[in-house]
């Protein structure tokens, strides 16, 4: 799982994963939009990486150009899968999109940040 591209002839979210060497922990640099389209491939890779043995996921969502709701929804959801694994969830860095959809919807006291 070095890399996953969604979209057909443009490229709507890219994830870069980057796990640590002891397999812990992973980082999940996003880029593109995350929508009602594209957030099950990130949610589908992050399970993936969380049944592989990861405890502690990192997503750098810097890179982020649109971000809805639902989206949120689902990052509040694998946060709380992680820490029923006796893991954690952390969004290690935001664009401006994505800070403003958690401000608008008064969700950035319940997603790690």
């Amino acid at each position: 799982m070095d890399r996953f591209v969604l979209g057909s002839w443009d490229l709507r979210l890219t994830i870069n994963p980057a796990r640590s060497a002891d397999g812990d922990t992973l980082t999940l640099a996003v880029a593109g939009e995350l929508d009602v389209a594209s957030v099950g491939a990130l949610c589908d890779t992050a399970v993936d990486y969380v049944e592989s043995g990861v405890r502690r996921l990192f997503l750098d969502l810097t890179k982020v150009t649109f971000c809805d709701t639902g989206s949120l929804y689902m990052l509040l959801g694998l946060q709380h899968a992680l820490h029923a694994a006796n893991g954690n969830l952390t969004v290690a860095a935001v664009s401006n999109p994505i800070e403003q959809t958690l401000t608008t919807n008064e969700l950035n006291n319940l997603l790690r940040l």
